[in-house]
This record gives structure tokens, C-alpha cells and sequence, in this order.
């Protein structure tokens, strides 16, 4: 009776486990904070069924077997310890660049006092993720005890295959009827199943494909004697796995895996299949012998195609190959390989601690260089970014973590039960699919991915473990093994023997002469002491996980909610209070910044009613004007009667501002507090100081807040843009001109809106504000040319910059040689002028422009003949044109006029001819 309860409570436990990833999955891979506090949840109660297999010598074999909880504990140990204040000067030995963060990043923003700093940047974050690796620890030990056994262990490669299959089957829903309105759907065309990203979902088909191929491998086994790997497999062997139950789901799976594979568009998803067949096939295994050389090579080879080759992400992977596409995205056009250049930088400033789990989205802004985007939430490569967020410690851990893997599935090809076979063809595959995929995208960060590799890397360590671990013995040498060495003729014919006397497997280990004992009381202390440490650090974060999930929640409809609220007082402050309360529970940096955003709005509306206005259309015209953004009304009001007390719209500002200073003080590297402090700077200058005397000015502290900015937003020309209108606002022109040269290096395409605003503003040197760039160069030539008393000395420095070779087009290189044959008739330099439109007209000889312009050049130069010339040529190139014959009369009227005006004589002093000759006489 007991052994059936106990049976019973192992059962519900691998069921709650097994369900997680799939729930997960439809979930939005989990992303949101409710999922992972309910998934923590249902992960504590699984711990609790898997208790009795403490007990059931079949789920457990020793603590050894609990081996993945080393690796994990020491990478959930360093994120909490990243949290944990510590004195600056640790922390400057220990991560360089966040103590630069708490420090130089803060100077002139908060006053900050020698004390203690986290090494993490975004400590809230940064807690928030330890918690979920701390509930992973219970996971990974209630795992490696109900998957001990091989029934169990079956199920377990059936549900994971199965949460594969099931986004594929919503991924081709969804694309069968693009029109779906399921709440697991989003409206983003990169979604795909229940993912937001069809990168991290590739990542799950691909554990799903494993799982499948692990299903087969193991029916393989147990029916043909034959592994998938063997040289002695043959097609014919899988087709007959068709009319055998067991192999069902790992077909039908396998087979959705695959094709949601070549569906859902994901370039990383593919490369990482090919790579995971390589190795799940044992291609790079040493039985292989040198077959392996060029099936490596093709596997590359195909891998970089797969990779640079523009595709249309529209329907098939197999179809999006474009080869003359000018606009798909590629490994190449996507940014991606740029960022990693900066997050590099980023993570060698944070060594050898790192900047703090899940805190890349800060570490590498300070750091940007060549990044082509605004923010980079991710670096879409997780090993880099586990490599700027852990630092060398993390990194040593993942590759101790990873160094247990391979061992165990190394010990497992020694095992004769032939689900160990499926564990170890799922686990190359998976560990390689990751390896491989996660150089492109970061999807082992979501839930559902994380937790499905856990449960596959926990059963390749409990599975090694239950065949005896280290004392599992190789297979003996046959006469064809290990790249057909022959071996002694007394040694072959005695493995001749052994082969032809059972079954045709790799191993003959027997578990029985091993010995493997029921657990010693030391053994069974050790696992319950495990046992305990688990489920209490589990428990433990709960709370903090049930916290997050209230901030996210509360977040999450406030973002849906918000404009229809903002323009209720009331609703405003029931919402600054909750939020005030939220704070105070879970500060985080995006709680802060909603509190912010909603003390800035009940200042606005605040201010609306102080401006007194008279009806409702004067309201909503106060309203708009009023805007921090856009502002066209002073500070403070000025209503028609005499207000004496101090103005409720500045307390509401002053609150504001202190909450951003707040956010600073914990997330040194933040954004959009900055942002904040530009927008209120207006009215807190002018409505007084703040509440903290101790703090800098307001216009010292927005003044630092821009420059900040201009460094956070690098490759965002329109935030830059808008930056250097602000700075040209508030006349600091030194500002202006470092915004405009960067917002210009990002985006050539502004050159025309700048030159505009220099036009207006002749405080702005032309020459440092266009950056040396060909393109910006051209656009600002063109424009400079209209303007009167233009610099000789730019147009020197732009017709050494500009490279016409450049456009896209003909006509684009044609205009280019334009606007430079412009340059030079300006200049004065009339043979290089010509030359340009030459260029010019040769690349387009159908446009009449180019004649005309050059003409009207040479005749304002006085090159009536050289423009006459061109005329005529004109003429007989495009004799449709009327333009070129009325140049040639115009040309020929003034000739006449030349020819037909008399001649001025000179008039002749009769006095001075007559002294002349007087004295000639």
C-alpha cells in the first residue's frame, strides 16, 4: 500500500512537471510575472510529491544524482550576492563599470556619499531574476528523483516533444488564419505559437524536435537493436517504427517540430537543427572515423548561407531565400553583429564581476559606439550577455555546468537500457541546438525554454547517475570500432563472440554486478538535507514572486487604461497612491517610472485649472499648450485674479522630479528618468529649487540629464534629433552641435531638417555640425548652395569628402555629381564643374536637368561658346525639349547685339595733337 502511494505521489509529481513548460509555452513562453509565480507554485507543490521517492530505491540512488544542483546553486548564490551592497572600493575591484555607474554616471545628478553600492546596476531586476533561479533549484531536485526511473522518463520525453508539436500546430493556426483572435496570439508579425518572438520559439521546436528524436532513438533500440547513430541503421528500420504505438508521438512531433522549423522564419532556428542533427546522428563521434571532416564542413557551409542570405520572412523557411533582395534583414543588415561590438566593451568593463543578472539593458549604454538602434534590450547573443551580467564567474559556472553535461551523455552511450539511448540522442541534440542558437537570440532567458532544458539536462544526470555514474564501464573493442583499427586476432574473434551472443548494442553493462545499494542512512540524510535547503529557498521566494506579479499586473493595465484615466484627478491620485504603496513593496525601476509619468500628469491637469479657463474648449486649449514636450505657455501660471498661495501644479512637478532623482539612486544607468528631468526642467526652473536643498540645481542637473542622453540614445537620430532642439531651446549651442553631428552620423536622411534649423540659428558652426560623411555631406552641400554669403571653406571639405560611388542607383550617382559640379562653379573652378556634369549626364543622359544646370552655369561664368556647345548637344539628344533651341537663340540674339552696338571711339584733344606737333617742328 505504501509503495502504491508512493507511486502515485512520484506520478503527480512528474505531471506537474511536465505540464509547466507546456502551459508555459502557450503562456507567451512565460514571460509575464503571474506565469512564473504560479509556475513557482506548482513547481513547490511537485517538490512535495516528489518527497517519497526519497524513499523508492527506483527514484533515488544517492546524492549524486543531484549533481546539476552544484552548478545552478553557485550561479543562483552569485545573483543574489550581486544584489548585496558592498563597500565602493569591492565593488570597483570587482565590476569596474558598475561602481562607474554609482559614480561618474550619477556626478552632478544625485549627491552621492561614500557608503556601499551593489555590483548589480538594476539591483530590483536583478533580485526579481535570482528568484527565479532559486525556484529552478526545487525544480531540478524533484526532477532528478521522479525521473530516475525510465517509465517516468518516458513521459518526460513525450510531454516535451509534445510542447513542441503544440507550437508548431499554433504557429501554422495562426498562419492558416492570420485574422485569429486568441489571447495567446500577438499582432507583431515575429510572433509565432504562443511566443512573442519566433526566435524563442524556434528554440522550444527544436527541444521538441529532441525530445522526438530521443522517443525514436529509444524504440529503435528496444525493437531493432539498432541505434539511430549506428553505421548499420537504415531508413527502412524508422519507417517500420510507424505501426509501433510508442513511436507515435515521437513521428507525429518530430515531424511538427520540423516543419514549424521551416515555417516560423527563424534563420537561428535552422542553423541550430542542422547542428543538433550533426551531433544527435554521432557525425563527430570517433566511430565516424574521418566522415566527419566533410560532413562538418557542409553543415557549416550551409550554416553561413542559411545566415547572410537575404530572405522574405513571410511564409516558408525553405522559400525566403532571396538572393537579390534589397530589403530582407539579415546576420549581416540586422544590427546585431554591430551591438556585440559594444556589449564586448560593456562586458569588459564589468570584469570579472559583471553588471548583474538581467541587467544588460543598462550596462551597455554607456558603451555605445557602432550600435544601429536605440535600445537593446537583449543582446540577442545570451552568451555574451551572460558574459557582461555574471562576468567571469558565471561563465566558469555555465562551463562546469556544461562539463557535466557532456560526461554524463558520454557515460550514457555505456548503458545497455536503450531509454538511456533516447536521453542521450535528445540531449546532444538539445545541448547543441542551444549552444548553437543562442549565439543569435537569447530565448533560454524565457520560461518555458529554460525549464523544458532543465528537465532534459536533469534527466541526463539522474540517468547517468542511476547506472552507476563513474563506475560505468566502456564497451569492449570490436574488430570495427574506433576507425577500423584492427585489433589482435585472438582479441577480434573473442569479440566476435561477444557480439554474436546478444543483442546488437554498443554497451554490455550490467547495473545488477554494479551493485548498486538501497541508500545508507548517510546517503539518505544527505538527500533530505538537500531536500530541506531546496524547498526552503524555494518557499522563500514566493512572496517576492507573487510581489512582481502584482507590479506587473498593476503595470500592465495601467499601460492599457492610462488615456482613458489621465484626465480624471481623481482616478490620478488613486493611482499615484497605489503606486506610491507599490514602491515601497517592490521599487522598481518601471513602478517608479509610471510613478513619475502619472505625478507629472496631475501636475499638467493641475496646472490646466490654474490658468482659470472659461469654458471647455479654453481648457483643452490650456491643456495642449501646458504639454512638457511641447510647450507654449509660461511658468508658473498667470490666471486674472491674484493667487497667494503656492501652486498645487508645482508640488505635484517637485514630486515628480524626486522620483526620478529616486529611480537614479537605484538604477544609476536608467533612461528615462533622464528623459523625465529634460521635460520638467522648464517649470522647475522657473518655479523655484527643489524640495532636497542638497540636491544641484534644476537646470544643473537637466544640463547633465541631456548629455547623459546623447550617449544612451547612440544610433537613435531621432531621440538625438529631438535633443538638440531642446539644447537649441534653452541657447546651449555646444550642445546643440554635439547633438546634431551625432543625430546626423546615425541618420544622414535629417541633413536637410538641420540645415534648416542652422539657417535660423547662425550661432552654429556649419562645419562642426555636419559630420565628415558622404551622404550628409552631399545633402548639406546642396542646401548650403541656396543660402547667401556661404563658407568657401565647407565646400572644400565637402568635395573632399563626397563619394558619388556610393548611391544606390544611377540616378542617385548622377545627382551626387551634380550637386558636386555645383560645389565647384561656386568655387570657381569652372574645368571641374563641367567635368562633374559630364559625369552626370552620362549616367543620365534622358534627364534634361543636367544640360540645363550646366548651361546656365557656363553662361553665368561667360562661357558663351562652351554653353552653346552644350545646347546644340542637348538639342540633338533631346530634341523633344524646347529648353535647349530657346538657349541656342538666346545665346545667338546676343552675339548679334554684340556685333551690330557701334564702337565707343575715343574723342581726340585737339590742344594735346597740336603741342605734339609743335614740338615735333
Amino acid at each position: 500500500m505504501i509503495a502504491i502511494a508512493r507511486s502515485i505521489c512520484l506520478w503527480i509529481s512528474a505531471s506537474i512537471l511536465v505540464a509547466i513548460p507546456i502551459l508555459l509555452a502557450v503562456d507567451f513562453g512565460g514571460v509575464y510575472h503571474w506565469s512564473q509565480y504560479l509556475a513557482g507554485i506548482g513547481i513547490m507543490v511537485a517538490v512535495v510529491f516528489a518527497l517519497p521517492g526519497l524513499s523508492d530505491s527506483t527514484a533515488s540512488s544517492g546524492i549524486r544524482q543531484h549533481a546539476i544542483l552544484v552548478p545552478l546553486g553557485l550561479l543562483t548564490a552569485w545573483a543574489w550576492f550581486q544584489t548585496v551592497p558592498l563597500p565602493s572600493g569591492v565593488v570597483s575591484w570587482l565590476s569596474p563599470g558598475s561602481y562607474a555607474a554609482y559614480t561618474t554616471w550619477l556626478d552632478g545628478l544625485v549627491n552621492q556619499t561614500a557608503g556601499q553600492i551593489p555590483i548589480s546596476i538594476s539591483p530590483e531586476d536583478t533580485i526579481h531574476v535570482a528568484s527565479l533561479f532559486t525556484i529552478l533549484l526545487p525544480l531540478c531536485f524533484a526532477a532528478s528523483i521522479v525521473f530516475h526511473a525510465r517509465i517516468r522518463l518516458q513521459m518526460l520525453l513525450s510531454a516535451i516533444a509534445i510542447a513542441g508539436a503544440s507550437v508548431a500546430v499554433l504557429g501554422f493556426y495562426r498562419k492558416l488564419d492570420p485574422t485569429a483572435d486568441l489571447w495567446i496570439f500577438q499582432p507583431v508579425a515575429s510572433s509565432f505559437g504562443g511566443f512573442v518572438n519566433r526566435n524563442n520559439a524556434a528554440l522550444m521546436l527544436n527541444l521538441g524536435l529532441a525530445a522526438s528524436l530521443g522517443l525514436l532513438s529509444w524504440r529503435m533500440m528496444a525493437l531493432h537493436a539498432v541505434e539511430l547513430d549506428d553505421p548499420d541503421f537504415e531508413f527502412n528500420d524508422l519507417l517500420a517504427l510507424v505501426s509501433d504505438r510508442e513511436s507515435f508521438v515521437g513521428l507525429i512531433s518530430g515531424t511538427a517540430c520540423t516543419a514549424g522549423l521551416l515555417v516560423n522564419g527563424s534563420r537561428g532556428g535552422v542553423v541550430a537543427a542542422l547542428f543538433g542533427l550533426m551531433l544527435a546522428f554521432g557525425y563527430v563521434r570517433p566511430r565516424r572515423g574521418l566522415i566527419s571532416v566533410p560532413v562538418l564542413l557542409v553543415v557549416l557551409a550551409i550554416s553561413v548561407a542559411v545566415l547572410i542570405t537575404p530572405m522574405n520572412l513571410n511564409l516558408e523557411s525553405v522559400t525566403r531565400w532571396e538572393f537579390f533582395s534589397e530589403d530582407a534583414d539579415t546576420l549581416q543588415s540586422d544590427g546585431r553583429l554591430l551591438h556585440w561590438q559594444d556589449g564586448w566593451r560593456a562586458a569588459k568593463a564589468h570584469l570579472p564581476g559583471g553588471a548583474g543578472v538581467s541587467a544588460y539593458a543598462y550596462a551597455y549604454l554607456p558603451h555605445q559606439v557602432v550600435s544601429p538602434s536605440s535600445w537593446f534590450e537583449h543582446a540577442d547573443n545570451l552568451w555574451l550577455e551572460m558574459l557582461v551580467e555574471t562576468g567571469l564567474i558565471g561563465t566558469m559556472i555555465s562551463a562546469w555546468f556544461l562539463t557535466i553535461l557532456l560526461i554524463a551523455l558520454n557515460r550514457l552511450s555505456y548503458s545497455a537500457d536503450p531509454i538511456d539511448q533516447g536521453v542521450r540522442v535528445a540531449g546532444w541534440y538539445a545541448i547543441t541546438a542551444i549552444a548553437v542558437s543562442q549565439f543569435f537570440d537569447m530565448g533560454m532567458a524565457i520560461p518555458a525554454n529554460l525549464i523544458a532544458a532543465l528537465l532534459i539536462c536533469t534527466a541526463i544526470i539522474t540517468r547517468d547517475m542511476a547506472n552507476g555514474g563513474a563506475a560505468a564501464k566502456p564497451p569492449p573493442l570490436t574488430a570495427e570500432s574506433y576507425h577500423g583499427h584492427e585489433l589482435d586476432d585472438d582479441e577480434a574473434e573473442t569479440a566476435k563472440e561477444a557480439e554474436s551472443s546478444g543483442p546488437k548494442i554498443r554497451l554490455k553493462t550490467n547495473l545488477s554486478s554494479m551493485g548498486i545499494p538501497h541508500l545508507s542512512s548517510s546517503q539518505w540524510i544527505g538527500a533530505s538535507a538537500i531536500a530541506a535547503i531546496t524547498i526552503v529557498a524555494g518557499a522563500s521566494t514566493l512572496p517576492g514572486l507573487r510581489q512582481d506579479a502584482i507590479s506587473d499586473s498593476m503595470l500592465s493595465r495601467l499601460k492599457d487604461e492610462y488615456g482613458d484615466w489621465r484626465l480624471n484627478p481623481t482616478s490620478l491620485e488613486k493611482m499615484e497612491t497605489a503606486l506610491t504603496e507599490r514602491v515601497q513593496t517592490r521599487p522598481s525601476p518601471l513602478v517608479r517610472a509610471r510613478l513619475s509619468a502619472v505625478q507629472r500628469d496631475r501636475g499638467r491637469l493641475a496646472e490646466t485649472t490654474e490658468w482659470e479657463p472659461k469654458t471647455r474648449e479654453q481648457m483643452l486649449d490650456v491643456y495642449q499648450q501646458v504639454d512638457l514636450q511641447n510647450r507654449t505657455l509660461p511658468y508658473p501660471p498667470e490666471p486674472d485674479s491674484i493667487i497667494t498661495t503656492e501652486f498645487e501644479s508645482q508640488t505635484h512637478y517637485n514630486d515628480s522630479w524626486e522620483t526620478c532623482l529616486a529611480t537614479l539612486a537605484v538604477c544609476p544607468l536608467a533612461q528615462e528618468p533622464r528623459g523625465s528631468l529634460l521635460r520638467l526642467k522648464p517649470v522647475m526652473t522657473t518655479s523655484g529649487s527643489t524640495t532636497n536643498p542638497n540636491q544641484p540645481s534644476p537646470d544643473a542637473v537637466a544640463d547633465v540629464a541631456a548629455k547623459h542622453l546623447l550617449t544612451f540614445y547612440a544610433g537613435d537620430s531621432v531621440r538625438q534629433f529631438a535633443l538638440a532642439k531642446d539644447a537649441l531651446s534653452r541657447n546651449d549651442f555646444d550642445q546643440a552641435t554635439t547633438a546634431f553631428h551625432a543625430a546626423l552620423e546615425s541618420n544622414a536622411n535629417l541633413t536637410t531638417q538641420v540645415m534648416r534649423l542652422l539657417k535660423e540659428h547662425p550661432e552654429l558652426s556649419i562645419r562642426e555640425v555636419i559630420p565628415n560623411e558622404s551622404k550628409a555631406m552631399r545633402l548639406a552641400a546642396a542646401e548650403y548652395l541656396k543660402w547667401d554669403n556661404a563658407d568657401p571653406e565647407f565646400f572644400r571639405k565637402a568635395v573632399a569628402t563626397i563619394r558619388c560611388g556610393e548611391g544606390d542607383s544611377m540616378q542617385q550617382r548622377a545627382a551626387c555629381h551634380a550637386v558636386v559640379g555645383n560645389v565647384y562653379f561656386y568655387l570657381d573652378d569652372l574645368e571641374k564643374g563641367q567635368d562633374y556634369y559630364q559625369r552626370a549626364i552620362r549616367l543620365a543622359p534622358d534627364q534634361a536637368r543636367y544640360r540645363i544646370d550646366l548651361i546656365k552655369h557656363l553662361l553665368a561664368k561667360g562661357q558663351q561658346a562652351e554653353a552653346l556647345s552644350h545646347a546644340r548637344q542637348g538639342r540633338q539628344s533631346l530634341p523633344e525639349n524646347p529648353q535647349f533651341q530657346r538657349f541656342i537663340d538666346q545665346i545667338a540674339e546676343a552675339e548679334r547685339k554684340a556685333l551690330n552696338q557701334p564702337v565707343n571711339e575715343p574723342r581726340i584733344d585737339r590742344s594735346k595733337v597740336d603741342a605734339i606737333l609743335n614740338n615735333s617742328r
